[in-house]
């Protein structure tokens, strides 16, 4: 199985690109599901059809699905949001509702993964193609597990244990009882299905990520962040899509501006993911709706290519030796040495870059060592350790 996981900035034709290349899969003989968990879902407008939170054939070989975050909520984490919900209509007394609270922002949107997931272990289909979020929102939702581990090994335990004198507290000063061990579960079991989920996002021969962008340089920019960002939390990126590129024949006149400065960002691009595969796509001079468009885009980006084949399998993260001291590189083009911080915390690496934090277990070869320093230089970010 492979699962296709395309992003990129808002506007810059994800969903078209998505969908034009599960066509092509489903026409080559796969079995293919083509899935949105964008909440402003267009996947439905490109074929043309109104699709539900379940599976609707499209045509033979490939079905597609619009999720539907809350109905997505409501499984994941059903009985602790009942239980919170209980407490928090006890004392809202006519004001705010509860379901309003309980609305965390961008967690429904992270169960909405959880899908992914449920379609893999289902083992129905041979290829899973993602039209995900814009830039920023995918990136918190690919990294939430992360997060939400950390509370489960640190935080969770400890509220378990003091269940007795909360739980009481709780009872006496609402009528709602205290929390009982399926609450507790229900959160492991999440947790637990998200990390399952976060291996398969990081097996590089199952799943890539792929980055649509457009010939402009503020889009070219977030592509290169977007690109720095999966590097940070080690998913793979193997293709990158030129989308919207003016045709020769557009360029005269009014658009004449645009033929060198198109060239150039397109040429800035090409040097940018020298190891990625490079899909250009011309503007059209209709939009991309209905089968009959999408295919004809498919045949445009891969005659004679395979869009499920593994581009590239650059990896994020080695370790090197050198007179004894150990250094754990990442590969992390365009970033500014200005900020990145790195510090150490017992057996883990906490690395800040921009508004991002990643905290890195370190392996056993690694783990009883003391980061002497760091350096950024050539695209990587060296981390010295010693004894």
């Amino acid at each position: 199985m492979r699962i296709l996981i395309y992003t990129g900035k808002g506007g810059v034709g994800k969903t078209s690109i998505s969908a034009a290349t599960a066509c092509a899969l489903a026409h080559a003989g796969k079995r293919v599901l083509i899935m949105s968990t964008d909440q402003a879902h267009s996947l439905g407008d490109s074929f043309g059809i109104k699709l539900s939170h379940q599976a609707m054939e499209i045509f033979p070989n490939l079905d597609a699905m619009e999720i539907d975050p809350i109905e997505e909520s409501k499984e994941a984490w059903g009985n602790l949001r009942n239980y919170l919900k209980q407490i928090l209509s006890e004392k809202a007394n006519g004001g705010i509702e509860a379901e309003e609270i309980l609305l965390f922002p961008g967690l429904d949107e992270v169960f909405s993964l959880l899908r992914i997931l449920e379609v893999y272990e289902q083992g129905k289909y041979d290829i899973i193609v993602v039209d995900c979020a814009p830039t920023g929102e995918a990136l918190s939702l690919f990294t939430y597990s992360e997060k939400l581990s950390v509370l489960a090994d640190k935080i969770l335990p400890m509220v378990r244990n003091m269940n007795s004198v909360l739980g009481s507290f709780i009872s006496k000063k609402t009528t709602v009882p205290k929390p009982k061990d399926v609450v507790f579960e229900e959160f492991i079991s999440l947790v637990k299905r998200l990390n399952r989920l976060q291996e398969l996002l990081h097996r590089r021969d199952l799943t890539s990520m792929r980055i649509v962008m457009t010939p402009e340089r503020i889009v070219l920019d977030e592509a290169r962040r977007n690109y720095t960002w999966n590097q940070l939390y080690d998913f793979g990126v193997d293709a990158v899509y030129m989308n919207k590129i003016y045709p020769k024949q557009a360029l005269d006149g009014y658009f004449s501006q645009w033929e060198s400065l198109q060239e150039k960002n397109i040429q800035i691009a090409q040097e940018s993911f020298p190891n990625q595969m490079f899909f250009k796509l011309e503007l059209q001079n209709e939009e991309l709706r209905g089968k009959e468009k999408l295919d004809q885009v498919s045949k445009l980006l891969y005659e004679h290519i395979d869009p499920s084949a593994v581009f590239c399998k650059e990896p994020a993260f080695r370790i090197e030796e050198s007179h004894g001291t150990r250094i754990f590189i990442i590969h992390l083009p365009f970033a500014d040495k200005k900020e990145i911080f790195v510090q150490q915390e017992g057996s883990d690496l906490i690395l800040s870059l921009r508004n991002e934090i990643r905290r890195f277990h370190l392996p056993d070869n690694l783990s009883r060592r003391t980061m002497s320093k760091y350096l950024y230089e050539n695209e990587e970010l060296r981390i010295y350790m010693d004894y």
